[in-house]
């Protein structure tokens, strides 16, 4: 590993960031106030990766621009009052499972669960929870096929 990724991994550890060993994590990786983050071992977290309330699992590869986006929503309900102005409302964590591969620009909502050994199709929007073992693209994201030794041929 690089002097970089070595010096992020201590800037984590500095924010209180449970975080695993042996990660390869790229410059420019945002993580905000870093609350409610944790990082599992022997990750690949690409550059401009945006983490927000996430729980991620041993053996996950993140592609570049990944943005996964938990924790809070916009209010909206109320056409009266001036979206910016009705608040906000925490919708979610995010857990990624173990083993788990996010193409690029891939972007995870709030409260959705990515069960183990499932793939994210690159430029999906994931808004609803993956099963285990699942492959998923588009906008949202839906089911292409499951990783399922019969289902891969």
């Amino acid at each position: 590993m690089g002097k970089s990724i070595y010096l992020f991994q201590g800037f984590l550890s500095k924010k209180n960031i449970p975080i695993g060993y042996k990660n390869k994590i790229q410059q420019q990786v945002y993580i905000g106030s870093g609350l409610g983050i944790s990082i599992g071992s022997f990750c690949q977290i690409n550059e401009f990766v945006k983490l927000k309330d996430v729980e991620i699992g041993d053996y996950v590869m993140l592609a570049p621009y990944v943005q996964i986006l938990g924790g809070k929503a916009h209010n909206i309900s109320d056409i009266k009052i001036p979206m910016v102005l009705q608040g906000e409302y925490y919708k979610g964590k995010i857990i990624i499972e173990e083993d788990v591969w996010i193409g690029t620009n891939a972007v995870i909502m709030p409260n959705v669960r990515i069960g183990r050994g499932s793939i994210v199709g690159a430029n999906s929007v994931v808004t609803k929870n993956i099963e285990p073992f699942t492959i998923v693209g588009g906008v949202p994201a839906k089911i292409i096929k499951t990783r399922k030794t019969n289902d891969l041929v």
